[in-house]
């Protein structure tokens, strides 16, 4: 549905985009209305953000509070309100903020609390139930903005109509976080745990969402030209996304993306946590050497100095007292922290260094023919940040592009964006993903000798060694959204079985070509089983060197051109090719 086009279903829907980010959070929705053309909005008042000046704030701190029940008692703006300050800290609740951390283990994200690092804020509270938390709040703080303010979306609300959810997270986040945010989901009651609500939940990248927030708001200029690429720096709160994407088609508009997605570990969060480190270990000698001062600060420079910071000759300030809060040796005056430019950039430079390189390494690979850099997220506002960015780029002969006042809420309205009109028309595979099986075993081979120990023997009578891995769709593949990849087993039993089971695996090292899922064994992930029932007439009786047994053929195909990886189990019933899906 091109930009401007009439919606041209028959039924009225409302689609929401949440985005859940590491320091704030945000919701888009729009109402689909046959004959109608789309307007996409956002939720612009939340609850603790009633005053005046904050009128249309389209983001709420990405932060909850639990009492020792595991109960939660407040979340977003009210939970970083004066009056749930104290009370939160006379009642002794856990306070525990969103850090998106991707690690080779695949973990969703883990929870810290503000002094210490916790995987939890209440024992016996799981990630996933604590996301889920969030987004249930999150969810009803939209349905109450839009019963307040948008009459369509109040009409919809009220029908009972389902609704659908696009749900944005970090270029480095594959099908195992995309299961756990799914499950979040249900738990939140945002739909049923059934096939029909799974289907009501799709997923997009933060940075292909920002792509389609500049694209719609004509921030990309006259970049839209054939054979053109424009990168896509989304500096948020946690993670640093870098996208890449070339333009095949002006008219009618058809992207791809000609690069792997990068994601690094260097928001605006890893400043903060410099600057705690830092502020630990000057004060450790001082009467401020405690949590209460250390935060006081943090909230200071959070707020104050690390925004506002652009030049190094000059001298920060960091209030978070009063007159009589003195130290000279500290470098406090009257309450005041003084911070020389020297050491507000050792709080910058090592996420600079960062997003450089990784822009380099996008240059790199696509041989220097990137036109424009448009630089997004709540990190882009960082002046700091901007003018060295902005001086690198013109370094290298590059255009960085900073829309000012637009990118609070790009992540939301980019993934409603592509939600409705998808320009990317094919993606890169950032992995190795295949399968893993059982080999025969040849003694010719010294791969084979070393597992000789695993080997066993199958109802067939051919000795077989496992772990071997499978390869189905190589690292660098450029794959459209229909493009499917497959690869065929077989697999014997001494009698026919009704289930069959595949496993769908991820290899991130730096190897082309992995032969065996027992080497480097941390760089491979399972990113889903397929289990399927198959009908027992698919089993065909043979004679093997142990006597009879039976051998059943199937396929494994994967789809990865869309946002999420779709796996399918395929198999021969008489003339049928049946299919069962994994998510």
């Amino acid at each position: 549905m091109p930009h401007g086009d009439v919606y041209l279903g028959t039924t009225r829907k409302l689609v929401l985009a949440i985005d859940v980010g590491t320091t704030y959070s945000g919701v888009s929705f729009c109402v689909l209305d046959p004959g109608k053309v789309p307007e996409v909005h956002s939720v612009i008042r939340y609850p603790g953000q009633e005053g005046e000046n904050k009128a249309r704030d389209t983001k709420i701190p990405s932060v909850l509070y639990y009492d020792e029940d595991g109960e939660v008692r407040a979340a977003g703006a009210e939970a970083v309100s004066d009056g749930t300050l104290l009370e939160a800290e006379e009642q002794e609740w856990n306070r525990a903020e969103w850090y998106d951390t991707i690690t080779h283990l695949g973990w969703l994200c883990l929870m810290v609390a503000r002094t210490q690092p916790l995987p939890v804020p209440v024992a016996g509270t799981s990630v996933v139930q604590i996301f889920a938390d969030y987004l249930a709040y999150i969810y009803k703080c939209a349905k109450d903005y839009m019963s307040d303010s948008h009459a369509l979306g109040r009409q919809v609300l009220e029908t009972g109509t389902p609704v659908e959810f696009v749900l944005s997270h970090p270029n480095g986040w594959g099908g195992k976080q995309q299961s756990k945010m799914r499950h979040a989901a249900i738990l939140a009651g945002l739909v049923p745990d059934m096939e029909a609500g799974n289907a009501r939940i799709s997923f997009v990248s933060e940075g292909e969402a920002s792509l389609h927030f500049c694209i719609v708001n004509g921030l990309v200029g006259d970049s839209l030209k054939e054979d053109e690429q424009i990168m896509v720096v989304d500096a948020g709160g946690g993670t640093v996304d870098l996208s890449t994407y070339k333009v095949v088609k002006a008219v009618p508009l058809n992207v791809v993306e000609s690069l792997a997605a990068d994601c690094l570990l260097q928001g605006s969060t890893r400043v903060n946590n410099r600057a705690r480190t830092f502020l630990e270990d000057k004060l450790k000698d001082s009467r401020f050497a405690n949590d209460d001062f250390v935060n006081s600060m943090l909230e200071s420079f959070e707020s104050s100095a690390k925004p506002t910071f652009r030049d190094t000759t000059k001298t920060s300030y960091v209030k978070f007292g009063g007159p009589r809060d003195n130290d000279d040796k500290c470098g406090i005056k009257r309450g005041v922290l003084a911070l020389s430019g020297a050491e507000m950039l050792q709080f910058f430079r090592p996420s600079i260094d960062a997003i450089q390189r990784a822009i380099q390494r996008q240059l790199d690979l696509s041989d220097r023919h990137i036109s424009v850099i448009l630089l997004v997220g709540g990190f882009a506002g960082s002046p700091f940040l901007r003018a060295q960015l902005q001086a690198f780029a013109r370094q290298h002969d590059l255009v960085l592009f900073f829309p000012e006042h637009q990118t609070a809420k790009a992540v939301a309205e980019g993934a409603l964006w592509f939600h409705l009109e998808n320009f990317v028309s094919a993606r890169v595979a950032k992995h190795i993903y295949g399968t893993d099986n059982s080999t025969r075993f040849k003694s010719s081979l010294p791969e084979h000798i070393e597992r000789r120990h695993k080997s066993y023997v199958q109802s067939d009578g051919e000795v077989v060694i496992p772990d071997a891995f499978t390869k189905v769709i190589s690292r660098g593949t450029l794959v459209t959204e229909e493009q499917e990849f497959r690869a065929s087993f077989i697999q014997v039993s001494y009698s026919p079985r009704t289930r069959v089971t595949a496993s769908i695996i991820a290899y991130q090292g730096m190897s082309e070509d992995p032969r065996w899922v027992d080497e480097e064994t941390d760089m491979f992930s399972t990113m889903c089983c397929i289990h399927a029932d198959i009908p027992l007439n698919c089993w065909k009786s043979k004679k093997g060197l142990l006597g009879d047994y039976f051998s059943a053929s199937f396929k494994v195909i994967l789809l990865f051109g869309l946002t999420e990886l779709k796996a399918l189990l395929c198999w021969t019933d008489n003339v049928r090719c049946i299919r069962l899906s994994c998510f």
